[in-house]
This record gives C-alpha cells, structure tokens and sequence, in this order.
C-alpha cells in the first residue's frame, strides 16, 4: 500500500526537489549557446532558476528546457548545435510559458502552486531566505 501525502507534505517534497535541481544546475557550467541565447533575450542565467535542462538526447533538440527568469518569467527554449557547438540557423526556441503556471499562493486540497514554489526557490536563492 503506497503512503498518502497531506497537501503539505506535497508541497514540501515538491519544493525539495526545485531546490534540488536549481542548485545542481547553479553549481554546473552551462552551455555557452544557452548563455548567449538567454543574454541576447536579456535573461542573466545565473540569477535565473532552472527547471529543466535537457543536453544532447537522441532525436531531440541538442539543448532545450524551462527556466523562470529573475523577474518571474517562466521560459522554454531549444535549439540545435553546429560542430563548433553554435546555435544552428532557425533552430532557436524561446517562448515565455507563464500563463501555463498557476501562480496561486493557495489553492483549497491542492496547497502552494508549482509556479509560486518556483518563485519562492527564486527569491531563496537570490536574496537568501526569509
């Protein structure tokens, strides 16, 4: 019999794990193309929060994923790389995704929304805890 979670306990494993991801991305060097992709779209990737990050998977774009951006913006983005490992032409992907995040503080026997954790885990990791 599997184990039932309160909507806190949920919350709770579920902000452990943007925490997790954001700080093993945090602590990595990410691809050079992301870098510039995401500066040349006036997002400074080491205050951002990744979400998601996907490198060279079989039949996938060579880079893609979600990140929300120091001002709250959730983003996807994908593109491919050349053999120099640049941005091929017309391959670049950066849509803001924010209206698909539920950003509510609170939402009755469902608890703390995805978005808003994210943007907790973001100002955590900005401006330090509160």
């Amino acid at each position: 019999m599997s184990k039932q979670y309160s909507v806190q306990q949920q919350n709770a494993l579920t902000l452990a794990a943007i925490r997790q991801t954001a700080a093993w991305w945090r602590a990595r060097p990410l691809p050079d193309a992301l870098c510039q992709c995401a500066a040349s779209h006036g997002v400074a990737l080491g205050t951002a929060l990744m979400l998601d990050l996907q490198l060279a998977w079989p039949d996938m774009p060579a880079v893609y994923g979600k990140l929300l951006s120091a001002d709250g913006h959730f983003i996807h983005f994908e593109m491919d790389l050349d053999d120099a490992l640049r941005p091929l032409p017309g391959s670049v992907a950066w849509d803001d995704i924010s209206a698909r995040y539920d950003l509510a503080a609170h939402k009755r026997g469902k608890g703390v929304r995805y978005g808003e954790l994210c943007k907790q885990v973001l100002q955590e990791l900005n401006h330090g805890a509160s």
